[in-house]
Formats: C-alpha cells, sequence, structure tokens
C-alpha cells in the first residue's frame, strides 16, 4: 500500500515563494498609488478649506487678507500698525477652526519682538497647512530659531520677479509685463496683478475683473526649495513672494540635487534665486493643486502653456483663461 506523501517539496515550495513575490511587486505600485492619491485629496481638501477662509475673512472685512507679517531677526518688517500684523495665515486662523490659538497671539507686540519671543506660537504646526505628499515634517530651524511650516501660499500673480543677480535670466520679469512692480512692493493695485501683495494692499472680489474662476489665489508650495518659506515660517513672513512667472516645479530643490543654498547665486536652479524659487511647486506627479478665487481647487499640469499660466495669474489684463 502506499502512503501520501504530507508537504511540499522544496521545487514547489520555491515556486510558491516566487508566485508570492511577483503578485506583490504586481500590487505594491497599485498600492503607493492609491496611497498618493489619498494624500494628493488631502491636500485637496486643505487647499478648499483655504478657499472657504479667504471668503469668509472677504464677507468680514470686504477684502483679502493684507500680506504682511512679524519679521524674523535681520528681516524687513512691512508694516507697523497692530491691526496688520501677522502673515495672511496668520489672519485665516479664526477662519480654520483655529480661534482659541489665535486667540492667544498678543498683536501689541513689535513687529520683530512678537516673532523671536512667542516660540509656543511660531513653532505650532497645524495640520491643515501641511500636504501629506511632502516630505518635511513641519517645521525648520534657521539661524537658532524654530518655526513652522506651511505647504500653501497666495499668489501675487504675474508679478516682476528679479534673479539675485543678471546672470540667471530664465524667466525675467514676466511674459506680459502685467505686474509692473518687483516682487509685489506696492500699496497700488495698478502694479500688482495677482490678490496678494507682499505690503500693506489685498484685492476685493470687485478687484478680480477677470472673474473669480480665472485667477488664482493660492497653491502648493515645498518648503524646502525656497529659501523664504523654509527660513521665515507661516507665523512670520512666508511665502510674499508667489508668482505665476515661475513655471509649477521648476527645479530648484537641494534634495533633488539641482541647487542649493551652498550653490553660487548666478546657478538659476538655486533655493535663494528669486527668479525661479518663487513659484507653486509640489511633491504629486505631473503637477500642484492650485484654488482659484472661486474657491474651487484645481490640479494644474507643469506643462501648461506658459502664457496661459501668467493669464491665470493675472486678476485683471482682460484676458480670461476659459479652460487649462
Amino acid at each position: 500500500m502506499r502512503h501520501r506523501r504530507s508537504g511540499f517539496t522544496l521545487i514547489e515550495l520555491l515556486v510558491v515563494i516566487a508566485i508570492i513575490g511577483i503578485l506583490v511587486a504586481l500590487l505594491l505600485p497599485a498600492v503607493q498609488s492609491a496611497r498618493e492619491a489619498a494624500r494628493r485629496a488631502n491636500c485637496r481638501s486643505h487647499l478648499k478649506q483655504f478657499g472657504l477662509a479667504l471668503h469668509n475673512y472677504h464677507d468680514v472685512y470686504r477684502q483679502l487678507p493684507i500680506g504682511s507679517g512679524w519679521a524674523a531677526p535681520g528681516r524687513y518688517a512691512f508694516d507697523a500698525g497692530s491691526h496688520r500684523k501677522g502673515g495672511i495665515q496668520v489672519k485665516l486662523l479664526p477662519y480654520l477652526d483655529q480661534s482659541p490659538f489665535y486667540n492667544q497671539i498678543d498683536f501689541r507686540q513689535d513687529v520683530v519682538a512678537q516673532f523671536e519671543s512667542d516660540e509656543e506660537m511660531r513653532t505650532r504646526i497645524i495640520p491643515v497647512f501641511l500636504c501629506p505628499s511632502d516630505t518635511h515634517n513641519g517645521a525648520t530651524v534657521w539661524n537658532d530659531i524654530s518655526r513652522a511650516q506651511c505647504n500653501y501660499g497666495p499668489s501675487q500673480g504675474a508679478q516682476l520677479m528679479e534673479s539675485n543677480n543678471n546672470s540667471c535670466t530664465i524667466f525675467p520679469g514676466n511674459h506680459f509685463g502685467t505686474g509692473g512692480i518687483r516682487y509685489g512692493d506696492s500699496a497700488d493695485s495698478s502694479v500688482i496683478s495677482g490678490l496678494f501683495g507682499r505690503s500693506v494692499w489685498s484685492a476685493r472680489i470687485a478687484d478680480i475683473t477677470d472673474g473669480t474662476s480665472n485667477t488664482i489665489a493660492m497653491g502648493e508650495i515645498r518648503v524646502k526649495c525656497s529659501d523664504h518659506p523654509y527660513s521665515l515660517g507661516w507665523y512670520a513672513t512666508q511665502t510674499w513672494l508667489l508668482s505665476t512667472s515661475v513655471p509649477i516645479n521648476y527645479p530648484t530643490c537641494p534634495e533633488e540635487g539641482e541647487g542649493n543654498d551652498d550653490i553660487p547665486p548666478t546657478d538659476c536652479h538655486s533655493w535663494s534665486n528669486w527668479t525661479t524659487s518663487q513659484g507653486f511647486k509640489s511633491l504629486h506627479s505631473g503637477g500642484a493643486n492650485l484654488l482659484l478665487a472661486d474657491g474651487s481647487v484645481h490640479f494644474i499640469s507643469e506643462n501648461i502653456d506658459f502664457q496661459i499660466w501668467q493669464r491665470l495669474g493675472d486678476r485683471r489684463d482682460g484676458n480670461p483663461v476659459d479652460a487649462f
């Protein structure tokens, strides 16, 4: 009588292991893709909340928040009035379910002293400020001062953005010349093409004559790819300088090997070169999430026509974009 064998032979076991390995290899990209899709959706949701916050702020003050803030040591402060202290993200805190935190801020302090002394505030990591796809941990240290970060910044439109020197002129100024003052340094609405300037001006909905569905309000940034977001943080002057004069995802990130703060500023890929670094960026493949002034969020390709991209940044050039 024959005895039925039990268990697997070595060959059978190796075949099973090989099949399992193949299945894992096939499924892993799908799992990673699903995870990134979830992170991207979460990122869109955060921008959507910023859109609601901007509209609620506008309902109260009849204008969008002014792009000013407290100054880090050695940095400029663009205003002194207590009603203007705090950057755009600070002003939006009550409209992002952060009223208890906002009410702890002492707006009576000097614009520099506030930033230096209030470590608890400037290091507070706020989840809605962060995109889960980004690789930073929500905080950075610059000149021995810690600050929390934000992955979403306001658009000043197709503003002039100058290089640290004249050797990098890939994107000098803007394509149409509609943003006449460099970096948005003005309180004059006629020379700021976007919704925000880094001085004491911001738009009203009525100023968006190209239509709220045709004008960018905010978008994604990568903290490590530009010196201002990295060194200042959301509590101070971060993200005053985002411009559609810079293509989406233009490489200025140290970890990508394309540039860093040690490379001389002659390099167009340096993170301190404002001609190229002060643009919208994300770790999502192929583009970035952008918030329009009507509150809608769109994923815009990094390959978008550069002229259309410029038009989307300008609130009043008379050339609204129908499709993008």
